[in-house]
């Protein structure tokens, strides 16, 4: 069996640790700028609630604190050219990186992901089945950046769809922004073999982790927030290997 790997911390600091192109993919849901929010961290630790933002939870201030403070909520977002190049390092030549990403930061991120060496590979559609209230359109949508480092290289089925067709978890949610683990399994076996490793920079609540254990790769996660990571850590103990896949090879 294949290992799981989850490291509680911050990203910027934890990407360090780990080798020159050492990942055979990188899939992760990184946290970007949703739009003009006046939501902040007050001097006495307290959130500031004039026009709070529906994505703060009113009584999760400790977490809501790491959150903005850290750039995983609306303000203070870390910038994609302080993560990108060390993505960019760490994942083997020849090899592909999955990005998700919203409109309104698609044309920033592949601008300065390109900036920092990757190729723009494909501009993917995830179709949630649900759509998000909006003052202009219903959103049910969400990009996908796809790159790659180095040569070009076909995925495993080359006649599969640019829409993946996913229904977005309702209700009540693991995680703020969680995402389906199946729409990550999809990416997973048509960019990877059996046992590859898979970083997810941005964990949340392990989604990705959890679609690597359930195809036999080899799932490294980071995450800020510990009480994620322990969501994670139990997920991936509920978690079974359901599907595999081989047969993509990354070159130089």
């Amino acid at each position: 069996m294949v290992e799981q790997v989850i490291k509680c911390g911050d990203a910027l600091t934890l990407l360090k640790e780990y080798p020159d192109e050492y990942f055979d993919c990188i899939i992760t849901d990184p946290p970007y700028k949703l739009g003009t929010s006046s939501v902040k961290v007050n001097a006495d630790g307290t959130i500031s609630d004039k026009k709070r933002s529906r994505w703060v939870k009113k009584n999760a201030d400790e977490d809501n604190q790491a959150l903005i403070k850290t750039g995983q909520m609306i303000q203070n977002i870390p910038k994609f050219e302080d993560w990108l190049p060390e993505v960019y390092r760490v994942l083997k030549k020849g090899c592909h990186a999955y990005i998700m990403i919203n409109g309104r930061n698609f044309a920033e991120l592949q601008i300065k992901a390109e900036k920092v060496g990757f190729k723009f590979q494909n501009d993917l559609t995830w179709l949630k089945q649900n759509s998000t209230p909006n003052k202009f359109y219903m959103k049910s949508t969400e990009r996908i950046l796809m790159l790659r480092k180095g040569k070009e290289r076909y995925i495993n089925d080359m006649g599969a769809s640019d829409v993946f067709y996913v229904k977005n978890p309702v209700g009540k949610k693991i995680h703020i922004t969680e995402k389906p683990a199946e729409l990550f399994r999809q990416m997973i076996v048509q960019s990877t073999n059996i046992g590859d490793k898979v970083l997810d920079c941005f964990g949340g609540g392990g989604a990705i982790v959890v679609a690597c254990k359930e195809t036999s790769r080899e799932g490294h996660m980071i995450e800020l927030l510990p009480k994620n990571c322990e969501i994670a850590r139990k997920r991936l103990l509920e978690t079974e290997i359901d599907y595999i896949q081989g047969g993509l090879f990354c070159q130089e």
